[in-house]
């Protein structure tokens, strides 16, 4: 059985709820209060901790099981707190004639915390003819206001006292907690990621649940949630992948009172993908040349891919010849490269080349080309001389029989000679 259910005397609309009310059909079911929900005249509500709610410019309080556990006599029910206007029109205008006739309403009214107890002959307040009383409990809240009255009476304060809200002193506790909570959001900024991470603190309680509404740069939103950890961190990942450009997070929670926070953050994707230029590698003989294809093994998934300088020179696009350490790079009107190493040079040749994609996007790599040496022939000429009979002819190895021959790969010296047939070693 029920003990703390109370059935209401008038309809009203719930636009403030602290704590949790049933609504109780008539087969027992309970149904859970929210802000909002409108309930009629005879309607039977109960709380099993206790709770209070606003409608209708007024208060309710309805107290917990664990305040009204003795069964209740025949003929009772539990009692709704109300607070609501100060009276009826009647009783205030009973108060105000009394008032204006010179008595003392503090000696010509019995006030009672639950209200007005009806006179003798009559209902009223305080015995005061015509007016009306509340017969059920009244909780009254302290607000600090000060009412003047206009019968003739001074009521302002004392000049050396301090103003009612003052003078009263302590603290209230409040029934409404009408303050958001607070709450931001992080939505990065310049990401490649499509399905970037969503962070943000609050400070509603652990395990509340945050609502998050992506909406990106075509105008496509989705919905994600994330739940307040310990700290006051949430953090979520978009689940489906966002398009390139701006795009914008709105993060919203909501605390035990019903009051909800707002924030709202932009950030960008940028789904560019970068140049990837790699080395190179080439070999080529002594004086020959050797095609390059330096952009075979790079990569642009934007496309457009296009070399724009070689060893530091910008290219003009048209035909060019590139001089390099130890040889030249001839470019040709079609495009088309060539290396070219030094006349006899053999060893090893580097330099660096810049690629650029469609949208701006560069990277460089190297070009390393090993020259192999060739063994050159050996170019000897006929030598001749004039001598006089039975004379000698002396020839200085340097200057007579090498002097017109060569070799660019090692030097000369003569081993042997040959006269009339006969081989002569030197």
């Amino acid at each position: 059985m029920i003990t703390n259910a109370v059935t209401l005397e008038q309809g009203v609309t719930v636009t403030q709820l602290k704590g949790q009310i049933y609504l109780v059909a008539e087969d027992g079911s309970r149904k859970l209060l929210a802000e909002g929900d409108v309930l009629p005249k005879g309607a039977v509500i109960m709380s099993p901790d206790g709770a209070s709610f606003m409608g209708g410019g007024q208060s309710f309080t309805v107290q917990p099981a664990s305040e009204q556990s003795e069964p209740a006599e025949e003929g009772d029910a539990p009692q709704l707190a109300q607070n609501g206007a100060a009276g009826t029109p009647d009783d205030i205008s009973a108060l105000q004639q009394a008032i204006l006739g010179g008595a003392d309403p503090t000696q010509a009214f019995e006030a009672s915390a639950a209200g007005g107890a009806p006179a003798a002959g009559g209902g009223g307040i305080g015995g005061v003819a015509g007016a009306s009383g509340n017969g059920g409990f009244v909780t009254i809240d302290r607000i600090g206001d000060a009412t003047i009255a206009e019968a003739g009476f001074d009521t302002d304060n004392p000049a050396d006292t301090a103003p009612i809200g003052d003078a009263l002193g302590g603290e209230d506790d409040i029934l409404f907690d009408g303050v958001p909570p607070s709450i931001t959001v992080n939505a990065p900024d310049n990401t490649n990621d499509t399905t970037p991470t969503i962070t943000g603190t609050t400070d509603a309680p652990a395990g509340s649940t945050v609502t998050l509404v992506v909406t990106d740069a075509n105008g496509n939103q989705q919905t994600l949630t994330a739940t307040v950890q310990p700290d006051g961190s949430y953090s979520v990942d978009v689940t489906t992948p966002l398009a390139e450009g701006s795009y914008t997070v709105t993060a919203t929670v909501t605390d035990p009172a019903g009051n909800t926070g707002t924030a709202t953050d932009d950030g960008s994707v940028d789904i560019d993908d970068p140049v990837d230029a790699v080395d190179d590698e080439y070999t080529v003989n002594e004086d020959g040349s050797v095609s390059l294809n330096l952009l075979a093994n790079d990569k642009a998934p934007d496309g457009g891919l296009k070399i724009v300088s070689i060893n530091g020179i910008a290219l003009t696009g048209g035909a060019q010849s590139i001089p390099v350490k130890n040889g030249v790079v001839e470019i040709a009107a079609d495009g088309s490269m060539t290396f070219k190493p030094d006349e006899n040079f053999n060893g090893d040749i580097s330099f660096d080349y810049v690629a650029q994609d469609a949208d701006g996007d560069t990277d460089s790599a190297k070009v390393n080309i090993t020259v192999k040496p060739v063994d050159d022939a050996t170019v000897v000429a006929p030598d001749s001389n004039t001598v006089t009979e039975d004379t000698p002819l002396v020839v200085a190895a340097d200057k007579g029989l090498l002097a017109n021959d060569s070799d660019v790969d090692s030097t000369l010296t003569v081993t042997s000679i040959t006269v009339d047939g006969t081989d002569y070693t030197v």
